[in-house]
């Protein structure tokens, strides 16, 4: 127990360590300005649609169920419902995430009126159309820590985060060195989210359980 405590509380702080570093690196390399400005409002636009749309709820309603069907009908059981809610949850947020890239201006218009009639608005509608596949990805990442926990797999789900922000990181210095233009770099950034979370989703994927023969 005290194992598992210390290895949840060590990747939490890993991931918020670095995370401090990733938003320090975004702040050096867009600055203040139009740019920035867009990029935070689509970046909290995305962080707080994944909370609405695929956390919480969702792992509190799955891991309870995992574990019942595990108990009374056995893990090959419980490993075909992990998939069928993995899927599910893909094609959903799929879905969502595709009427969302059609819909982006009139939500940025809404969550941001004062970027209306200013190029603030097409900066923040482009930049989060860019992160649109990170919601995608972040559900099945989510269903595959819920299972990962309930097997008592603490070790991946801890450290997952960490490689989000690692590879965030990874291209922020890039661009630091390189010393592109803020809204070039507001861009690559933006698709940069997509490529991590599809990372952090892949290796949480690669290493399910059932994939083990639970």
């Amino acid at each position: 127990m005290i194992r598992h405590i210390l290895t949840i509380s060590t990747g939490t702080l890993a991931s918020r360590t670095l995370g401090f570093m990733r938003d320090a690196l975004i702040a050096a390399l867009l600055g203040a300005g139009s740019v920035a400005d867009a990029f935070l409002v689509a970046f909290q636009f995305i962080n707080v649609t994944r909370r609405s749309f695929a956390e919480g709820a969702l792992n509190a309603a799955l891991i309870p169920h995992y574990l019942r069907v595990r108990e009374t009908e056995g893990a090959v059981a419980a490993a075909a419902f992990a998939g069928r809610v993995l899927g599910s949850v893909s094609l959903i947020l799929i879905c969502i995430a595709l009427v969302l890239t059609v819909l982006m201006p009139l939500v940025i218009a809404v969550l941001a009126p004062g970027f209306v009639g200013r190029e603030t608005l097409q900066f923040a509608i482009n930049d989060a159309r860019l992160m649109m596949p990170y919601f995608a990805f972040v559900g099945p990442s989510i269903v595959m820590m819920g299972v990962l926990n309930a097997e008592h797999r603490f070790m991946l789900t801890a450290f997952s985060p960490v490689l989000f922000n690692v590879t965030m990181i990874v291209v922020l210095i890039v661009l630091l060195v390189w010393r592109h233009d803020p809204l070039f770099s507001a861009t690559v950034i933006a698709g940069a989210v997509g490529v991590a979370g599809c990372l952090q989703m892949l290796i949480l994927v690669q290493r399910r359980p059932w994939r083990d023969g639970i």
